[in-house]
């Protein structure tokens, strides 16, 4: 009898292993395309601005974020939260946030951002882009 119950138990587990790898709980992985541009600022290229790319996905699809810091000559390339290379191919909302801004201390007038507000957070004007699999670069020009 005790022979019985070991084989039933290992034979569960191998059910159950074979169910989850046939699709029970499998996630359908996003498709990724290579992303890469400048920053610029007024024409100027613009360093330590982080881009990120949000995109819009049909519910219970994969979508993760991506993004990436530009360089002194403005140059960034996105990499997913995964670490994976790239960002979702389709639409996606971007996001720009400057590395360098700090805050001020209470009673002390802060530098002008290099960064409208607008395009820090996701609101009715915030700049949606459609990657491709063949759509890099991604150029940006910031006016302030």
């Amino acid at each position: 009898m005790r022979s019985f119950r070991r084989q039933f138990a290992i034979g569960s587990m191998i059910c159950g292993g074979l169910l989850t790898l046939l699709g029970c709980g499998q996630v359908k992985e996003a498709e990724l395309a290579h992303v890469a541009g400048v920053v610029r600022i007024n024409g100027k290229p613009a360093a330590n601005i982080m881009v990120q790319f949000l995109p819009k996905v049909a519910e219970g699809d994969p979508g993760p974020t991506a993004s990436g810091i530009s360089d002194e000559q403005g140059g960034f390339e996105l990499t997913t939260v995964e670490g994976k290379l790239g960002a979702v191919v389709g639409l996606n909302k971007v996001l720009f946030i400057d590395m360098e801004e700090e805050r001020a201390p209470q009673g002390v007038v802060p530098k002008p951002p290099r960064i409208p507000a607008a395009m820090v957070m996701i609101g009715p004007m915030t700049q949606e882009v459609e990657v491709k699999t063949d759509s890099s670069p991604f150029d940006f020009d910031i006016k302030n």
